[in-house]
């Protein structure tokens, strides 16, 4: 059986307004420092044999604060929003109020200008899953980002995409997998130690 460990980086340096930061590499502030340094005593516990981290350096910066050394791995990095990163929401659904609202309704596949669709991501995200678990009789853990791993759950255990975004992943909080015999199953999700934050941000 492979566990895998799902961690969301700390929370980073974000804007003021709620805006779409996809694939821009923001910092972690000091809270996404603290809360990726309380994830070290469960690293020093579990003792996990691989892992592996978006090339976004809010995602390597989580590993390694947590004291994991990690492999980067393309794959997982955050969707690319195109011309929309770095945009607040309320911007573009002014601007351009039909595709705000078309995003959702198409949200497997919509693309916004220049960007990628949940369905390109999954794409990448079920090759970068197949090789994080591959080993059958080990522990992985992955840093990464809420939209690839809202993509990994729909793709890997049949979960609505819609749906995945009732599925809180808080800041440092952690899904983890068990996969056994080609069966997929969620073992727990939004794991602790992250409760002590409180941390309710939702993007990216």
């Amino acid at each position: 059986m492979t566990r895998l460990f799902l961690v969301r980086h700390g929370m980073p340096a974000l804007p003021g307004e709620k805006t779409f930061y996809g694939s821009t590499d923001l910092p972690l502030s000091q809270k996404g420092r603290e809360q990726a340094e309380a994830l070290r005593p469960l690293w020093e516990s579990i003792k996990p044999q691989r892992v592996y981290s978006s090339p976004l350096s809010r995602s390597i910066d989580t590993a390694r604060l947590s004291g994991l050394e990690p492999e980067t791995m393309e794959d997982i990095s955050e969707i690319d929003m195109g011309s929309w990163e770095m945009v607040p929401f309320s911007v573009i659904s002014k601007a351009h109020p039909q595709d705000f609202r078309d995003r959702w309704q198409d949200i497997e596949t919509f693309r916004p200008p220049g960007g990628e669709s949940f369905r390109d991501v999954a794409e990448r995200a079920q090759r970068a899953f197949r090789i994080m678990t591959e080993d059958s009789e080990d522990t992985a853990v992955a840093f990464g980002h809420i939209g690839v791993f809202r993509a990994i759950l729909w793709r890997e255990l049949g979960i609505p995409l819609k749906a995945t975004f009732s599925l809180n992943q808080d800041h440092c909080g952690i899904h983890v997998l068990q996969v056994q015999s080609n069966r997929i199953s969620l073992e727990r999700a939004n794991w602790a130690p992250i409760q002590m934050w409180g941390d309710t941000e939702k993007n990216g």
